[in-house]
């Protein structure tokens, strides 16, 4: 009962990220074009990326035909369970995990509503690190995160996946996964791979076509017929979800971070203002004069505008010309998912 976990790791934040964006254009985009909200039946109304997860015990009927059939194949490979899992924050996602006694390789099977039946094997490392087989038929390499690897072919099976997996050459140290410590481990595997996705620049309307195709490709379903103006609607919804979802990744990793206790989060957390150079430079000019009179400052801002800078930049000159008593309080700093300072406005 070792390795498994990883597998789950990356290529549930993959299937999030992309269903996302199968949801967005299917039925996200003709509701916000259409103002039809019947048209989203069944649909969760907060549907988002999930910048963390969880994993919640679960025994309920798998969704794709095949699941119990290649869950039979892992266990005949000498598969060990660890158990069947459902994500609360990606709906109608499952599944099933278990590890290999001879070496602690693990094994992820998932069963998604929406998403072909697919698999994962994986070695972990103790630096976080993995090597993963996969069969995830929607697999993109750019996002896989830096000093992991991954080999995906969606028409490979167990026996020949798990050969591939112990032919390559071992890159660390192998961390041993087991009952006790797979959740915890899992859970920082998805907050990595996904910090990696989000740090990324936002997807722009060649790319989005791209994606799309693909998971058409693997789903059977059409990817509705968009015109410029519609898909730059798509773009900016997306680009407004992976910002939420790229801040909820900065605070988690900030609270991580010890910089604050736990009663001064509490008395500033609905007040942050974070600044990191994927917001737009007029989103950062706006977070820097958040506690100004902006009529006052207007032209100021205006000529900091124009130089162009990055938003960090931005946000950093409009402060430094400011009085002191209209700056944003610094909080603290983050490295991960990218660079980003934490602010806290006034009340």
């Amino acid at each position: 009962m070792n390795v498994m976990l990883i597998l789950i790791v990356i290529a549930a934040t993959l299937v999030g990220c992309v269903v996302l964006l199968w949801l967005l254009l299917r039925f996200a985009l003709p509701w916000w074009l259409r103002r039809k909200i019947a048209s989203m039946a069944g649909m969760d109304q907060n549907a988002g990326i999930a910048a963390r997860i969880t994993l919640v015990p679960a025994a309920q009927a798998w969704q794709q035909p095949g699941t119990a059939s290649l869950i039979d194949d892992m266990l005949a490979l000498g598969f060990d369970e660890i158990g069947r899992f459902a994500v609360p924050e990606m709906p109608t996602m499952q599944l099933w995990a278990g590890s290999h006694p001879q070496d602690g390789v693990a094994a992820a099977v998932y069963d998604h509503g929406t998403m072909p039946l697919f698999f994962d094997l994986l070695r972990v490392y103790d630096d976080h690190a993995t090597c993963t087989v996969t069969t995830n038929p929607i697999h993109d390499p750019g996002n896989v995160p830096p000093g992991s690897r991954c080999i995906a072919d969606p028409a490979m099976q167990p026996r020949p996946a798990l050969e591939t997996l112990r032919a390559q050459p071992l890159a660390g140290n192998p961390l041993p996964l087991d009952a006790g410590n797979f959740e915890p481990v899992f859970i920082e595997l998805y907050a990595r791979s996904i910090d990696h996705i989000l740090s990324k620049r936002m997807p722009d309307a060649d790319e989005m076509r791209a994606v799309g195709a693909r998971v058409s490709e693997a789903t059977g379903t059409p990817v509705p017929e968009l015109d410029d103006r519609q898909m730059q609607l798509a773009v900016d919804m997306q680009r407004s979800t992976r910002l939420a979802a790229l801040q909820e990744a900065i605070v988690d990793r900030y609270l991580q971070s010890g910089q604050i206790g736990a009663r001064e989060w509490e008395r500033v957390r609905d007040r942050m203002a974070i600044v990191h150079d994927l917001l737009d430079r007029e989103d950062a000019a706006e977070l820097a004069r958040s506690n100004c009179d902006y009529a006052a400052i207007g032209p100021m801002v205006e000529r900091v505008l124009a130089q162009e800078l990055s938003p960090l930049d931005t946000f950093e000159k409009i402060t430094a010309a400011l009085p002191e008593t209209q700056r944003l309080r610094l909080l603290g700093e983050v490295d991960h998912p990218l660079y980003a300072q934490l602010y806290v406005t006034s009340v």
